[in-house]
């Protein structure tokens, strides 16, 4: 493979997404976007060196949030991209790659496809973009009269990476003044071309996914794109190895969270067991902390700690009594709250899990059973807030969101339901066991 190195632009400032930190910075998915973008280039090229570069005040944490990622190196960037870019080139100077391949830190979700697809096309050309066909008319605009609307099939719109002959690329940037790449340029294909404009760019086709995150609704496109890729995780045990491993399952007398056991104690894992019909009321804070004791007397650490306990009552909200109300939002969102505090302590010893169950109504609340819907919803936004509260600890926190299962939560609820449509508990414990075996941190997955 040619030599080269990644330049990684996270310099940005992300006030169009309505933060106070750049956008590179803010977390999606339980990690920040830089981290995301990094893990496309390293997840592609162990090998390869990465310069990322960011702003003056915040080269602190970026160095901090690079450090898991060996042959990575932050540098100080300019005003503006082309400053940036600059700022990279130039601290690769004295010991130049051959090529390098350049990636902005707001664009999660590259391809690895693509990817390779770029750095196998600059083995043949100077300059490589990244691009994908328009799919709206455009509009050449003067003085707010169109003025000219060009042929749509020949208008592309450009993505990164971008890539580069190292000596290339510095030289079209030393041809010219700071003030004419701040003023005259957005992108770095822009600067080769205009110093050469002989030079031949490949265009890589890339994908309608790799979108960069600049405005405010570009979050909840990728949030949900995230939701996405977590929702292909293989529900299959194979692989799985929870051996001396020891989890504590609340609501694990029935229905999933029995299957649940099952499923780990065959993946040679210890579990611990809590319901209400074996004493132990998660609405009551000293209950949680009695099992989890439990646990810990027997297997003496707790890896992961699964919350599957809930209660659905199906009735319109005029019909529920306040004590009713309270008793339906304490299972099953007050519970989960006093799992998660009084589990925090053995988690950070263990470095482990906190896996939470909510439910497919949590996206759009349903009638005839309101106090549950939002209660779910709350267990999304808490799996998500915990997951960043407690990343320096290195505490991981999932999610997973089954759809029509059959429990016997459910068989109560909607009576005279075709069976054979709906999940075996057994299918949402399979994913559980590769959830609670993987790496990742703050997924709402959907089964």
């Amino acid at each position: 493979m040619t030599n080269f190195a990644f330049i990684m632009l996270a310099g940005g400032s992300g006030t169009r997404v309505g933060w106070d930190i750049p956008k590179q910075f803010i977390r999606i998915a339980g990690k920040t976007l830089l981290e995301h973008s990094m893990d496309c280039l390293v997840s592609a090229y162990p090998d390869k060196k990465i310069i990322v570069v960011a702003p003056a005040d915040l080269i602190d944490m970026t160095r901090a949030l690079i450090e898991p990622y060996p042959l990575a190196e932050a540098v100080i960037g300019g005003s503006t991209r082309q400053g940036s870019t600059l700022a990279a080139l130039k601290h690769l100077e004295h010991d130049p790659p051959h090529n390098i391949v350049i990636h902005e830190a707001a664009r999660p979700f590259l391809s690895r496809t693509v990817l390779h697809d770029v750095v196998h096309a600059l083995e043949h050309y100077e300059a490589v973009d990244v691009a994908i066909p328009a799919s709206d008319t455009i509009i050449v605009e003067n003085e707010g009269i169109i003025q000219s609307i060009p042929r749509r099939d020949k208008i592309w719109r450009g993505q990164t990476p971008q890539a580069f002959r190292f000596r290339t690329l510095m030289d079209a940037y030393n041809a010219f003044t700071s003030d004419r790449l701040e003023k005259d340029f957005t992108d770095d294909c822009g600067v080769v071309l205009a110093a050469n404009p002989f030079v031949k760019i490949k265009i890589v086709r890339g994908t309608s996914d790799n979108i960069k995150i600049t405005e405010e609704t570009d979050l909840v496109i990728a949030d949900e794109f995230f939701r996405l890729k977590a929702n292909a995780i293989d529900p299959n045990i194979k692989g799985v190895n929870l051996k001396g491993k020891s989890a504590v399952i609340f609501g694990g007398s029935a229905g999933i969270g029995r299957a649940i056991e099952q499923v780990l104690n065959d993946a040679g894992c210890t579990t611990t067991i809590g319901s209400r019909s074996l004493g132990y009321d998660i609405t009551r804070y000293d209950h949680v902390e009695r099992l989890l004791g439990s646990a810990i007397e027997q297997a003496g650490k707790i890896d992961f700690v699964i919350n599957t306990a809930g209660h659905l009552s199906r009735k319109n909200l005029e019909d529920f009594d306040p004590a009713e109300m309270e008793a339906e939002i304490s299972v099953n969102f007050t519970g989960a709250l006093n799992i998660a505090k009084a589990a925090k302590p053995h988690l950070k010893k263990s470095k482990g899990m906190l896996l939470n169950f909510s439910s497919s109504s949590y996206t759009r609340g349903r009638g005839g059973y309101v106090p549950y819907s939002a209660s779910k919803a709350a267990i999304v936004n808490m799996t998500q807030g915990l997951a960043e509260e407690w990343m320096d600890d290195h505490i991981r926190v999932n999610c997973i969101v089954p759809g029509r299962t059959d429990t016997e939560m459910r068989r109560s609820n909607f009576y005279n339901e075709d069976q054979s449509k709906l999940l075996s508990p057994f299918e949402v414990a399979l994913t559980a066991a590769k959830i609670l075996d993987g790496p990742n941190s703050g997924m709402i997955v959907r089964i």
